[in-house]
């Protein structure tokens, strides 16, 4: 399986165990901190499910590339600014990602002596574990991924989460806007979207 199809495997288990935790996350602010955090799926998750994220990594190169791919909008190197940078949009309860190039142990202590409390800390180094109704389905170009998406949007109820899942994927994930969909779909939501011609791998 190519690396892109493995991370949206991987942002779609972050996002989904984020959506457990809770639906509505406008307004939270999301950490992660460590080696390979920018890249891990945890931003492009926390920022589907709507939350802001401050991703901490000493490596700039990994952030940087990051940064490249869209998976994080703005790249900082100092706490103050990342904090400037995320405090309005928390406030407006809207989705924004920060990449702070910095040491992380001691960006940890100084958000301790600032006073910030995240709603919710991810560990780049664990990966929620695979559910059996999770699925992935190829597409052969754009068009057919468009159409894809637009059969799984109508066979999920009005309010389900999966919904913003598809709808914000591509925004967040370049990678994710070819090549095929992750999903984690009921047998009959399966079954439906198999009557539109359209089978998991």
């Amino acid at each position: 399986m190519q690396p892109e199809v493995n991370l949206q495997r991987q942002t779609m288990r972050r996002f989904r165990a984020l959506v457990e935790l809770r639906e509505d996350w406008g307004g939270a602010l999301v950490l992660c901190s460590g080696a390979g955090c920018a890249a891990s799926g945890i931003p492009v998750a926390a920022s589907i499910a709507g939350a802001a994220t401050l991703a901490i990594d000493a490596d700039t190169e990994a952030v940087k590339a990051a940064l490249r791919r869209g998976e994080l909008d703005f790249v900082v190197n100092t706490l103050a600014e990342a904090l400037r940078t995320l405090k309005n949009q928390i406030r407006l309860k809207r989705p924004l990602s920060v990449g702070l190039i910095a040491d992380v142990d001691a960006s940890l202590a100084e958000l301790g002596s600032r006073g910030v409390q995240p709603d919710a800390t991810a560990d780049p180094a664990s990966s929620p574990a695979a559910s059996k109704d999770e699925m992935f389905f190829t597409v052969r170009d754009a068009g057919e991924l468009q159409r894809l998406d637009a059969a799984l949007l109508e066979a999920l109820p009005a309010e389900d989460v999966r919904r913003r899942w598809i709808r914000r994927l591509p925004q967040y994930l370049r990678e994710a806007r070819s090549g095929g969909r992750w999903i984690w779909l009921s047998d009959a939501e399966r079954i439906a979207l198999a009557a539109r011609g359209f089978n998991p791998e």
